[in-house]
C-alpha cells in the first residue's frame, strides 16, 4: 500500500467524521451484493474458532513497523475507540522500529518482540497487520493464519506466485478473515462498474486499461536514508533476508529493498496493484488470467535492478484484455477504463465518479448513466474498519483472498514475462504455466537464476 495515495478530507470535515460517513458508504457496499462466495471463495459465516476480548473488542498486533507499518499503527490507534480494538504487541527485526512502535503504542518490553512466532504465541491476539519486507509476506501470513488470527496484509500478497497460493489455501483451511491491503478497492464507483456490468449493460467486455504513474527527481524513487546506527547487534540481518539469497550485511538493501528484486518486483507489485485490484474488482466477476506478456525497461533510474517503466497485458477467458501500465519517470498515465460491445466506462481520477456512455450504434437502445458519490474513501483507515467489521460479522471483505489471487496471478507471470521475455499461459485447474507451445515453465522463487536481459 502506499500513503502516497490517501487524500486529504474535503474542507470542514474531520476525519471522524468522515470515518463515520464511510461506515455507511462499506455498509452500502456489502448490501449491494457484490461479494459473492462463488466468485470470491471466502467464508461469509463467522470465522471459526474466534474469540475476541471484551466488549467484542479486537486485539490487535503488528509484524513489521518500518515506515508503512507505522502507518498502520498510527491510523488505527487514532481510530481505536471508533473500531473498538486495543494494540497489544508488535514485532520489527530492527530495534530502533520496534522501539518506536512500542513507545506510540505504549507498550512496554513484553509486549515487543524480534521473532514473530513468538508474538503469535499470546492467545489474547485477534488480528495481526503483516507490514514487512515483501519477501516475509507469505510466512508471516501463513503462520498467523495457523494460529488462529486474522490478517491484514499489506500488498502485494506474495513475492512469488508458488507461496501466493500457499496462503490462498490456508485462509480456505482456516476460515480466518484475510485482507489485502489496497485502500482503493473501497471506492464506491468499482461496485457501481461491477453493478453495471454484471447487468449486461456494456455487453461483452472487450478491454480495459489503468496505469500508476509518477515521476521524481532521477534515481530518488525508493532511494532512501542509511541509518548510520543501524548495525548486526540491533538488526537482525540473516533473519530479515529470509528465504532470498545470502548476502553479508547490507544496510543499503534493508533500507532501500524495493530496487532490488531478491526482495520485490518493484512497479509491478508495490505500484500496479492499487490499479489492477481495483480494475479487476470492477469486471463484475475477476477471473484468473490466460495469457499475460510484459515488456519492462530501466534507463533512467539505474542505481537499481528493477525497472523504471512497465507495461502488461493480461488476457482472461471471458475474452477480456486489461492494460495497465506504471512508471516512475514521467507522471503521464492512462485514464481508468473498461470497454465492452454495447457501452463503454469512464472512472475518474479524483472523484469517486464513473460514467456509462454507449457506444454510437447502441444510443437508440440504452442511455448514458452517471454515478458519484461525495466521499473519498480511497484511505487506509477505511480499508482497516472493513477489515475490524468482517472479523465481528463473518462477512466477506472488500479486498478479500479471492480477488487477491486472482491479481497476485496476474502480478507474478507479468514479472515473469518482463524477466524472462516470455509470454506466458495460466491453467486454472492445475495452476501450472506454460508458453504457447505447451512447454511447462516453474514459476520464479527465491532460488531462480534469471538472466539479465535489460
Amino acid at each position: 500500500m502506499n500513503s502516497t495515495l490517501t487524500q486529504a478530507a474535503s474542507p470542514g470535515e474531520t476525519r471522524r467524521t468522515f470515518i463515520k460517513q464511510a461506515a455507511t458508504v462499506t455498509a452500502a457496499i456489502g448490501a449491494s451484493g457484490l461479494f459473492k462466495t462463488a466468485v470470491y471463495g471466502q467464508n461469509q459465516a463467522p470465522s471459526p474458532g474466534s474469540v475476541l476480548g471484551a466488549n467484542n473488542r479486537i486485539n490487535v498486533a503488528y509484524v513489521g513497523t518500518g515506515k508503512q507499518g507505522m502507518e498502520h499503527v498510527r491510523l488505527q490507534k487514532e481510530y481505536a475507540r471508533q473500531n473498538n480494538i486495543a494494540q497489544v504487541a508488535a514485532c520489527d527485526l530492527y530495534q530502533k522500529h520496534l522501539d518506536a512502535a512500542k513507545k506510540v503504542m505504549g507498550l512496554g518490553d513484553a509486549d515487543g518482540f524480534r521473532d514473530h512466532r513468538n508474538l503469535l504465541e499470546r492467545k489474547e491476539i485477534d488480528a495481526v497487520v503483516v507490514a514487512t519486507v515483501d519477501n516475509w509476506h507469505a510466512q508471516v501470513t501463513m503462520d498467523a493464519l495457523e494460529a488462529g488470527k486474522h490478517v491484514f496484509c499489506e500488498k502485494p500478497m506474495t513475492r512469488y506466485l508458488g507461496e501466493a497460493f500457499e496462503v490462498y489455501d490456508t485462509v480456505k483451511k482456516t476460515g480466518k478473515v484475510y485482507v489485502i491491503g489496497s485502500q482503493g478497492c473501497l471506492d464506491p464507483k468499482w461496485h457501481k462498474a461491477a453493478e453495471w456490468i454484471r447487468a449486461g449493460k456494456l455487453g461483452p467486455l472487450v478491454w480495459g486499461q489503468g496505469s500508476y504513474c509518477r515521476n521524481n527527481p532521477k534515481n530518488s524513487e525508493w532511494t532512501f536514508p542509511v541509518d548510520p546506527n543501524a548495525n548486526e547487534q540491533n538488526l537482525d540481518w540473516n533473519r530479515w533476508l529470509g528465504r532470498a539469497p545470502r548476502i553479508p550485511f547490507n544496510p543499503e538493501h534493508y533500507f532501500c529493498w524495493h530496487k532490488y528484486y531478491a526482495y520485490n518486483s518493484g512497479i509491478i507489485g508495490n505500484l500496479l496493484p492499487h490499479r489492477f485490484l481495483p480494475l479487476l474488482l470492477a469486471t463484475g466477476n475477476p477471473e484468473f488470467p490466460r495469457r499475460v506478456v510484459a515488456t519492462g525497461t530501466r534507463k533512467v533510474s539505474t542505481d537499481r535492478e528493477i525497472t523504471d517503466t512497465t507495461h502488461l497485458l493480461a488476457e482472461f477467458p471471458n475474452g477480456l484484455t486489461l492494460a495497465v501500465v506504471g512508471t516512475t519517470v514521467n507522471e503521464q498515465g492512462l485514464p481508468d477504463v473498461l470497454r465492452g460491445r454495447k457501452a463503454t466506462l469512464h472512472f475518474a481520477s479524483s472523484q469517486n465518479k464513473v460514467e456509462l456512455r454507449p457506444e454510437a450504434i447502441f444510443t437508440e437502445e440504452m442511455d448514458a448513466e452517471e454515478f458519484a458519490d461525495p466521499h473519498p474513501t480511497e484511505r487506509i483507515e477505511v480499508l482497516e474498519k472493513d477489515f475490524f467489521d468482517c472479523i465481528r460479522s463473518g462477512k466477506t471483505p472488500v479486498a478479500n483472498i479471492g480477488l487477491a489471487i486472482r491479481a497476485q496471478t496476474v502480478l507474478c507471470m507479468a514479472e515473469m514475462s518482463e524477466r524472462l521475455g516470455l509470454a506466458l499461459f495460466f491453467d486454472e485447474k492445475t495452476r501450472t504455466l506454460k508458453t504457447g507451445d505447451g512447454k511447462v515453465i516453474p514459476p520464479l522463487t527465491y532460488d531462480s537464476v534469471v538472466p539479465k536481459l535489460i
